[in-house]
This record gives C-alpha cells, sequence and structure tokens, in this order.
C-alpha cells in the first residue's frame, strides 16, 4: 500500500467519523473539507482518490476540521511512525526536586570549594526566591 493509498483510506474514514458526508455526489462533505483547510474541493477529491497526499502546511488544518489532535492524524495516516514523535526528545526528564548536593553531582562539582560556592549561591537564590514569595502574599494580605 503507497502512502497515498494509506492517507486517502484514512481521510475517508475520518471525514465519515467526522459527519461529512463524502459518500453521496452531492453530500458536501468534499465542499466542507476544502472550504475549513482552505483548497479546491477538486484537491480533497484527489486525496482522496489516492492521486495526492496534502503539503504538510495542510496537515493542522485538516486535522482541526476532521476533530483529530494533528500527531494522530500523522501517525494513523502513514505519514510518520509513532516512534518518530519521540526522537530527538530528553527521555531522562524528571518531575521529582532534586537537593543542591544532587545538583552539584549531575554538573560534575567534585571540588570542595566549587561544591560549596555552588551550594551557597542556591541558598542565597532560594532565601531570595521565598522572600519574594512572602513579599507578594504580604501585598495581597493588605
Amino acid at each position: 500500500m503507497t502512502l497515498s493509498d494509506q492517507y486517502a483510506a484514512w481521510l475517508g474514514g475520518a471525514m465519515r467519523a467526522a459527519g461529512l458526508d463524502i459518500d453521496k455526489q452531492r453530500g458536501g462533505g468534499r465542499q466542507a473539507l476544502a472550504q475549513a483547510v482552505g483548497v479546491s474541493a477538486s484537491t480533497v477529491g484527489r486525496w482522496l482518490a489516492a492521486a495526492a497526499v496534502p503539503s504538510p502546511e495542510y496537515f493542522e488544518p485538516i486535522a482541526d476540521a476532521v476533530g483529530v489532535p494533528v500527531t494522530q492524524m500523522l501517525v494513523d495516516s502513514g505519514i510518520i511512525s509513532a516512534a518518530s514523535l519521540t526522537l530527538g526528545q530528553p527521555t531522562d526528564v524528571r518531575f521529582d526536586p532534586i537537593t543542591p548536593a544532587q545538583a552539584a553531582d549531575e554538573l560534575g562539582l567534585t571540588d570542595p570549594t566549587e561544591r560549596a560556592l555552588f551550594m551557597r549561591d542556591l541558598a542565597q537564590q532560594n532565601r531570595r526566591l521565598h522572600a519574594a514569595d512572602e513579599g507578594d502574599g504580604d501585598a495581597v494580605a493588605q
């Protein structure tokens, strides 16, 4: 199955699921999608006939018009693989806070003087942030 075939199959199903009638000669679904996307009805017809695949600038408008997230459209239609969505993205993202000592370790600070300066600077910044937060709270309370 070619990419054009796969995209056409996806688009037809997505348009039907969105309530756009593409099965009747005068159903209006092709024209409705064309207007929503900013192309001609004959362009939509070529997409549905697997004669062409939309240009990337139409991906988001098409997805919006049929009510699916663009990433779902790209994967389900065969434009990209699901695995490619995570390529190049960091996989070791932390959501839990770390201690200043852990941060120093992560940064590779092994010299005792550098570690001490780093920890002192973090502590000072932390105090400033908490003082600012408390100042904002006092202003609101007054």
